[in-house]
């Protein structure tokens, strides 16, 4: 049976002191092989914005984990795979998500973003209610890591 295969890529950014999200880009890559910025509407077709919704849903837990934990997160990049059968059933999901911390906050503040803190968040995204709602035979994996540092 074939399979259709939804791409997203997303972009946002997180500036001090609030860490708040104040600026989002997703983009969905077309069948023509171009990303294409995406602008919720009632005119997008319904799947997907459920898709979009998905992706949304996990980047909201992501934030607000690293703000409750005062991880000094700059920036989030992410690539989000979601492939259904040719019925548009959703066969499984994948995430990577990759947060930049400020260069400008303090060691300290920055070595909150530890191995433990991280396995933490990534544990919580999981919790968004939009992924707890995909029926059980659906293959879901996320990943948070830090990004490299830019040199």
């Amino acid at each position: 049976m074939d399979q259709r295969v939804f791409q997203f890529r997303l972009r946002s950014s997180h500036p001090a002191p609030e860490r708040a999200t104040s600026a989002l880009v997703v983009e969905f890559l077309t069948p023509a092989g171009l990303w294409e910025p995406q602008q919720l509407s009632l005119t997008m077709p319904g799947f997907r914005l459920y898709l979009i919704s998905l992706l949304l849903c996990q980047h909201t837990y992501l934030v607000a984990n690293a703000r409750e934990r005062r991880i000094p997160l700059a920036t989030v990049e992410a690539a989000f795979t979601v492939r259904t059968s040719s019925t548009w059933i959703v066969e499984s999901v994948e995430g990577d998500f990759r947060m930049r911390l400020d260069p400008a906050a303090t060691v300290e503040e920055r070595g909150l973003a530890d191995a433990e803190a991280i396995a933490w968040m990534q544990e919580r995204m999981a919790l968004c209610p939009i992924s707890r709602n995909l029926p059980e035979g659906v293959r879901k994996r996320i990943a948070l890591q830090p990004a490299e540092a830019p040199a």
